[in-house]
């Protein structure tokens, strides 16, 4: 067990953020293992894959902990229809609606406001040490923390090897090519790999994401716009699902390897 000097606040009140993935799966084996004393919560946006829950509940049985399963009742498309927005690479206010909001209310009625200290874990290590410092302004004066970083895990390697210790299998997404075990594969933050991607190996989820797109036109009206962007000779519009899918049928858009996308998720305010 590594010993480490945690000052008295830190130590107290330690919150997992458990996303579903790699990053959130290890910081709670690793707390487990270390005999800190913590709660896991999961904020649920509806649209998760089915896999996702099998992970879950696989990491709960190690930690021998129930992990705290949390939800507005939403999806990501009934926040756009309701804010009469879509969202898209700039504004994700469907991360707000459905996680950290949903999360900030539970930390305030279980420990803020008792006047009890309390520390979010986030699954991000000494490699996204910028997205942390943004989340701690999002989050005071609730604290923010790595144990990942705590606790020497840098690594991908060191992260998976703690996971599969216990026999846990990985989440099936990671082994389509997704970079994250988020909202079943979609993100109106991602780029066009990530919805190739998506295309590849859930065609009916991806059906299912072009009727709730049309449904949200129709509820919006005029001011609806895209999300997913295309770059024709340096000049970036946009399209729509319906529209990508038929271009990637039809050979007139290859998707780059590389453009997955980024994902702010949990971490900025709108």
């Amino acid at each position: 067990m590594v010993q480490l000097t945690f000052d008295d606040q830190w130590r107290e009140n330690l919150i997992v953020s458990f996303s579903g993935g790699i990053g959130s799966a290890a910081s709670a084996l690793v707390a487990h293992e270390n005999g800190l004393e913590f709660q896991c919560v999961f904020a649920d946006t509806l649209i998760e894959d089915e896999d996702l829950h099998r992970f879950m509940d696989d990491v709960a049985r190690v930690i021998g902990k129930d992990i705290v399963k949390l939800s507005c009742g939403m999806t990501p498309w009934d926040v756009f229809r309701k804010v009469k927005y879509i969202g898209n690479t700039r504004t994700a206010h469907c991360s707000q609606k459905l996680k950290t909001d949903v999360v900030r209310d539970w930390i305030k009625e279980n420990y803020t406001d008792k006047g009890l200290p309390a520390t979010l874990i986030l699954g991000m290590g000494r490699d996204e040490q910028e997205r942390i410092e943004r989340a701690k302004k999002t989050w005071a004066p609730v604290m923010v923390d790595s144990l990942l970083d705590r606790f020497g895990m840098h690594s991908h390697c060191s992260r998976t090897e703690i996971i599969e210790k216990y026999g846990i299998k990985l989440p099936r997404l990671y082994s389509y090519g997704f970079p994250h075990n988020n909202c079943g594969g979609f993100c109106v933050r991602s780029g066009q790999t990530q919805f190739a991607t998506l295309l590849q190996h859930f065609p009916e989820r991806y059906q299912w994401h072009v009727e709730q797109e049309e449904i949200a036109y129709r509820e919006i009206g005029e001011t609806a716009r895209p999300f997913l962007r295309k770059n024709i000779d340096g000049v970036v519009t946009y399209m729509k699902l319906s529209e990508f899918r038929d271009k990637i049928a039809s050979g007139e858009i290859t998707a780059d390897p590389y453009e997955f996308g980024g994902c702010a998720c949990f971490i900025d305010e709108e």
